[in-house]
């Protein structure tokens, strides 16, 4: 059993594991005293307890000694997930248009326009998941393969 630290942060949730050369010496709760602020809620856990998907680790929240995922936050972190995959799709479809534009195919920029104002609006689609796992099977086809 390996026990960590977990407490409330300003920014979310924090996860101290105390190192094996540490606690050769001292306890747990020297590393508590040490990295907890005072005041600060905490609760020693095994490790085992600690989320083991990370993908939504900034919307960790400390909640009554566990570690909850905040929804809103994590449809936000999935959603930046789809504006990092949509840029290199808009990049890639800016060339196209341009090559568009060099040959007068006027039928073709229309097309290509078509596709990055659906890129555009991606960040519109609603995601209605309520859980962590249910959040990441929202994939807008229009921005192809799940990465």
């Amino acid at each position: 059993m390996e026990n960590v630290i977990i407490h409330k942060t300003d920014s979310g949730v924090a996860v101290t594991t105390p190192a094996s050369e540490f606690l050769k010496t001292h306890t747990i709760n020297d590393c508590v005293s040490r990295v907890v602020p005072t005041g600060v809620p905490f609760k020693i856990v095994d490790k085992s307890q600690i989320l083991s998907d990370h993908t939504f680790r900034n919307a960790w929240e400390y909640n009554d000694g566990s570690i909850v995922v905040n929804l809103d936050k994590a449809k936000a972190i999935w959603k930046d997930k789809w504006r990092e995959v949509r840029h290199s799709l808009l990049a890639s479809l800016d060339i196209e248009f341009m090559k568009a534009v060099e040959s007068g195919d006027s039928v073709k920029q229309a097309e290509i326009a078509a596709k990055k104002q659906a890129l555009r609006d991606v960040t519109n689609t609603e995601i209605s998941g309520n859980s962590p796992e249910e959040i990441k099977s929202v994939w807008p086809e229009v921005l192809g393969e799940k990465q």
